[in-house]
């Protein structure tokens, strides 16, 4: 194991600190805003002509307008500018026949319910929208230089964490998020800025470490671990992956001798941290005790290993193959040996594969098709191939603790998405798609940044 410890320049961090606390403290200041006289009666008059065509909506009381309508939300806390309300009331072309109804707006009553968004879209009590959610879902917005934070017992979106008012650039392309299982910190890797950061529950940073181009994380729930892949969007990274020591946010780096390392996956039971290469057919186990590898080497045309994902159990190892379209069966119960149980044709470039809990299913996105593969864990048969407005590029994949839900975020870089309101500019939206895994169709479609990519919730400990 070879050890490269970085640290970040004191005088940076602190700067950076100050940067965070400072926004940490809008988040637990009082309203200058009442709702009930001050922006109620704004929104029955002024804004409920913008918002005909949100079926389901009420403007009776605080609780329904941050419940939204049957089509989705109109507030983020703290987020004015992503927010509907202030989207309609500001962003709307010329050509939308609402943009008559945004412009009767007068400018003060738009400048007013934007502040009341921004302190956190309170009620008369100072209460913030979703303040005790506990299941929650990270969401990299890799072009926004986002971190959508959604509540998956409401599906909303109950914050943005903007990074670059933390400090980092437009284009630092935040590509994957990690979280402790007790949801106490999260964490998100930064490809263009080459850095792993660490935030606490109410997203203050509170550390980071240099990591070139780091892409897929896993997290070791029962070890002081993070492990770091690189992105693909690195052509030619070090041949190694970063081990980060949670707890102090030191790293070392490992080797695995092949090269573009990406998909990444951590066993706790049996200390193993398994990696594979874009580049080449060739997986490595390494024992996390001792830093030995085995290299395991596949047949066929080179699959552009995307991600792994492992079994709640543990026993089974799962990795889709961007280029030929196969998902890949292997057994994990013995490490380092990984032997090949069975694969799975499915449609063109499986991404991200996430189990159930219960260790039945594999659902994973088909970035090339737009479509969500639902495969038997057991006997490597598709099961359901599923369509439907939202998914475009499937990318990210996630389930709720429950195993009621899986989410899978979508690029939508080509504007195959068409989103609720067309807005200056044209920007096209992520989704974040949310699938009922008894039915396996699609009950909601959550809008979020640009470029939605890799998306996380607490990593779970099973026995």
């Amino acid at each position: 194991m070879k050890k490269n410890c970085v640290r970040s320049f004191a005088a940076m961090f602190v700067s950076l600190l100050l940067i965070q606390n400072v926004v940490h403290a809008q988040t637990i200041q009082t309203t200058s805003v009442r709702f009930s006289t001050e922006i109620l009666p704004l929104l029955q008059k002024q804004f409920a002509p913008l918002l005909k065509h949100e079926t389901g909506l009420r403007l009776d009381s605080w609780a329904s307008v941050v419940a939204g309508s049957d089509e989705g939300q109109l507030v983020v806390p703290f987020d004015a500018g992503h927010s509907l309300l202030i989207q309609l009331a500001t962003q709307l072309d010329e050509r939308d026949p609402l943009s008559e109804a945004a412009a009767a707006i007068p400018r003060a009553d738009i400048e007013r319910v934007r502040r009341w968004i921004n302190e956190g879209a309170r009620n008369d009590d100072s209460a913030v929208p979703f303040a005790n959610a506990t299941n929650l879902l990270y969401v990299s917005d890799q072009s926004d230089a986002m971190v959508s934070v959604i509540d998956m017992d409401h599906n909303v979106v109950v914050r943005n964490i903007d990074l670059q008012a933390y400090g980092f650039p437009p284009n630092a392309k935040p590509h994957d998020t990690a979280v402790e299982p007790d949801g106490s910190y999260w964490y998100v890797s930064l490809i263009a800025a080459n850095k792993v950061l660490k935030f606490s529950r109410d997203n203050r940073l509170v550390g980071q470490v240099d990591f070139e181009r780091p892409g897929m994380m896993a997290l070791d729930p029962t070890h002081d671990a993070l492990y770091v892949g690189r992105s693909m969007a690195a052509v030619n990274p070090p041949q190694r992956i970063g081990v980060i020591k949670r707890s102090d946010m030191t790293i070392d780096e490992v080797d695995v001798f092949f090269a573009r390392p990406h998909a990444i996956a951590v066993d706790p039971r049996r200390d193993y941290v398994y990696s594979a290469s874009l580049a080449e057919n060739r997986m490595a186990s390494v024992d996390i005790k001792t830093g030995d590898i085995k290299l395991h080497t596949l047949d066929g045309p080179t699959h552009t290993l995307v991600q792994f994902a492992l079994s709640p159990d543990g026993t089974t190892l799962v990795v889709g193959g961007q280029l030929t379209g196969k998902v890949m069966f292997f057994d994990a119960t013995h490490p380092p040996e990984l032997p090949l149980l069975g694969t799975a044709s499915v449609n063109a470039a499986p991404w991200h594969p996430v189990f159930t809990p219960n260790g039945k299913r594999v659902y994973i996105g088909n970035k090339n098709a737009n479509t969500v593969t639902v495969l038997d864990a057991e006997t490597y048969k598709v099961l359901a191939v599923i369509k439907g407005k939202g998914l475009a590029q499937p990318h990210g994949a996630a389930v709720s603790p429950d195993g009621t839900h899986v989410y899978i975020s979508n690029n939508d870089l080509k504007g195959m998405y068409s989103p609720r309101y067309r807005f200056k500019g044209d920007p096209h939206p992520g989704t974040v798609v949310v699938i009922g895994t008894a039915t396996n169709k699609i009950e909601k479609i959550i809008e979020v940044g640009r470029y939605a990519a890799g998306i996380s919730t607490r990593t779970m400990v099973r026995s």
